[in-house]
């Protein structure tokens, strides 16, 4: 009975660890804040020991170095990109079936490039083959998805990349997760990923779907800077 009630409450701890970090995360991304960034990587750090935690561990550190690109903070991407990447080289080794740990060193390696071009020359062959790996393993990832859509997106057409490939991957995201509608709340890699879906529509021409795509954003936070004061305004005029 006690190593019951023992199991339970550590459970319990863990689970009320994650829906703390997933809060700071959130709000870190929705007001662009190093600090909160920061806090729910030292937060996450904490309990880092199994398997679970650690691959938990990695998508903070991944979430983090995405964050960096909305105000260039390259200064905090490099405190903890060789970290990032080392962890989840570890997680790799340990279980090369993983997508999502495979799908998130892509996007490492993406925003690497995207801080220094040059970089694209020995890292885009790297960054493209793990999102394509990703998809291969963990079809079912609704991060997994994202980030494949974010390399076809972001790469040249020349090296790889492909709108139409993009909006197809981004739908697919968004179908995932709002198969899960538990999972929406406070979720910041799901209104990122409406964002992500809405310039990809803009871009293909697609304006009338573009604007549903943000205002769905809104809908879902209302808060959400980024789409109401910058791409919303731009898709209507």
């Amino acid at each position: 009975m006690k190593l019951t009630i023992a199991i339970f409450l550590c459970s319990l701890s863990i689970a009320w660890a994650q829906s703390e970090t997933d809060e700071m995360m959130y709000q870190a991304y929705l007001q662009r804040s190093q600090a909160l960034w920061e806090k729910a990587l030292a937060t996450q750090l904490k309990q880092a020991n199994t398997t679970t935690e650690k691959l938990r561990l990695a998508f903070v550190y991944y979430s983090l170095l995405n964050g960096t690109m909305a105000t260039q903070n390259e200064t905090l991407f490099d405190k903890h990109v060789d970290a990032a990447k080392e962890l989840i080289k570890e997680l790799i080794d340990q279980n090369p079936k993983s997508g999502e740990a495979a799908a998130m060193l892509s996007g490492i390696y993406g925003n690497e490039i995207a801080y220094s071009s040059m970089k694209g020359m020995f890292l885009g062959g790297k960054s493209s083959g793990l999102a394509d790996k990703g998809i291969k393993l963990e079809p079912a990832s609704a991060l997994v998805w994202r980030i494949y859509g974010t390399n076809k997106y972001y790469t040249p057409a020349a090296f790889g990349g492909d709108l139409e490939e993009a909006v197809k991957a981004f739908e697919k995201s968004i179908s995932i997760f709002e198969s899960k509608p538990d999972t929406l709340k406070q979720n910041w890699l799901y209104i990122d990923t409406l964002a992500l879906l809405g310039q990809a529509y803009a871009k293909s021409g697609a304006t009338d779907k573009a604007i549903s795509t943000y205002e769905k954003a809104l809908q879902q936070e209302p808060s959400f800077g980024w789409v109401k004061f910058s791409l919303l305004p731009a898709a209507k005029k």
